[in-house]
């Protein structure tokens, strides 16, 4: 494949990666605003389609916290804000890179190599690469960390094909720039240049950038899956054969024991679960003031927004029962109910007071 038909190629699966991330921007930007209901009218079916299949329901399933707003780690409780920053700088800093890229196309003086692209030659890449996983730990989601890897994949073959247009057009003055920066990130060291080089031979080439871009998507998602589990344990929660019942605030073992006790010895929340015995559950405890967008809730609009301030009463609580649609490969028991969950379907919601130990 010529450089010219492999950089049509490469920008034409970059503009698909694009628009994929700008999908997830739009979501991000719709949960918390007027316009949710209309938004996932349209992108609700594509969810549904994804958990008809077993493997799909797995790809867009979440691998951190995105509903619980406190755990037990200090870590997973920012990673929100560490995500949003991560956004914002990688954003300007591709704003950065694509002034000087068109400022010298419209001054006409050659190519640019000085500023952020003195230290590296795809600095618009790399900053989009920051702008991706700031997204990507916003919105976690298994087939947005495969997409992003994705992504990495179709930057390096389009800096590639861009490169050898950039040789053919500036000459030894681009030869020379090459040698004294590197591609993506500032790193330099003999470990990289004793790095093996990809073969000549156009199907060797193609066959050994699949392999390592099937090692890569392997790699991460396995190690997402190992994030699913942290995340899972540092969960405030409590556990049995047949319900997961989490607290989406910080709350101790016993006072989770406690709610959910309360709320299920009332004789309308007893029937209820009797006439479901043999279902999973999922049940979320919040406190009164509080709501989540996934959640569905008494007099809120699904998928409206999040609101959980931090001044809450310690004695008044709601809990949200939910049946859990199960994957039809699992049979799951205990904490992996969350993670084989197609589907929930609301129960009740059971506004409980602590102090007077009843339901109101």
């Amino acid at each position: 494949m010529s450089g010219e038909k492999q950089g049509i190629v490469a920008k034409k699966a970059l503009w698909s990666i694009v628009l994929f991330y700008l999908l997830i921007v739009f979501e991000i930007a719709y949960m918390a605003g007027p316009f949710a209901i209309y938004f996932y009218g349209v992108y609700n079916p594509v969810l549904n389609f994804f958990n008809q299949s077993v493997i799909l329901s797995i790809l867009n399933s979440f691998f951190l916290p995105h509903v619980a707003r406190e755990t037990s780690s200090a870590l997973l409780n920012i990673h929100e804000y560490i995500g949003a920053c991560l956004a914002i700088f990688g954003f300007v800093g591709f704003c950065i890179g694509a002034c000087q890229i068109y400022y010298s196309k419209f001054t006409r003086k050659g190519a640019v190599i000085g500023g952020v692209y003195n230290v590296i030659r795809h600095p618009q890449y790399t900053s989009f690469g920051i702008c991706g996983l700031g997204l990507l730990i916003m919105w976690p989601r298994f087939i947005n960390l495969l997409m992003y890897v994705t992504m990495f994949f179709v930057y390096y073959l389009l800096a590639r094909a861009e490169e050898k247009e950039c040789e053919e057009k500036f000459g030894q003055t681009y030869i020379d720039y090459k040698s004294k920066t590197t591609m993506f990130f500032p790193i330099r060291g003999s470990f990289i240049k004793d790095l093996p080089t990809l073969p000549k031979s156009k199907g060797k080439k193609i066959l050994v950038l699949l392999g390592i871009y099937s090692l890569a998507c392997t790699i991460t998602f396995c190690a997402a899956k190992g994030i699913t589990s942290y995340s899972i344990n540092s969960l405030y929660a409590i556990y049995t054969r047949d319900s997961a019942t989490v607290s989406l605030c910080e709350m101790e073992t016993d006072k989770i024991k406690e709610i959910f006790n309360i709320a299920a010895s009332d004789g309308t929340i007893k029937a209820l679960l009797n006439k479901t015995k043999g279902e999973k559950f999922i049940n979320y405890i919040l406190p009164r003031e509080w709501y989540a967008a996934e959640i569905p809730m008494n007099g809120i609009q699904y998928r409206a927004g999040h609101l959980s301030p931090s001044n809450y009463h310690r004695t008044k609580y709601k809990i949200i029962f939910t049946t859990a649609q199960i994957r039809s490969d699992k049979d799951a028991t205990g904490k992996s109910i969350l993670t084989s969950v197609v589907e929930r379907k609301p129960l009740a919601e059971v506004w409980v007071d602590l102090k007077a130990q009843t339901v109101e």
